[in-house]
């Protein structure tokens, strides 16, 4: 792969994390409910931090080949990365479980007559 070719993904990636991350924000600022606002900004967030995460990995890998393998560090880089990642989702997960699997105290339905004491 060219340079100028990996720089072209490398940038798509990276307009393409602003804007998700734009919309992250957007919906935390603009939904009405606390349900509504933690998805979207966790799922958008999460598709923010995956092409970031892409385009580092895109990265390390290119300069780790370029190097011949000698340098070790683009390596550790896109494993880290890699990592990193993982990690998100995985406390995606749970913060998802938390938030949105939990129950939620209801009031019991009034049957619309008064109490005659």
């Amino acid at each position: 792969m060219s340079a100028w070719l990996l720089d072209g993904l490398i940038t798509v990636l990276l307009v393409l994390a602003v804007g998700f991350g734009a919309i992250s924000v957007i919906g935390l600022l603009l939904f009405p409910d606390i349900r509504s606002r933690s998805f979207t900004g966790l799922r958008a967030g999460i598709l923010a931090t995956a092409l970031v995460t892409g385009a580092g990995v895109c990265y390390g890998i290119f300069s780790w080949i370029t190097f011949g393998g000698r340098q070790v560090q683009y390596l550790q880089y896109t494993l880290v990365a890699i990592l990193m990642l993982l990690l998100v989702v995985l406390l995606n997960r749970v913060a998802t479980r938390v938030l949105c699997h939990s129950s939620v105290p209801v009031q019991p339905p009034s049957t619309g007559e008064k109490d005659q004491s």
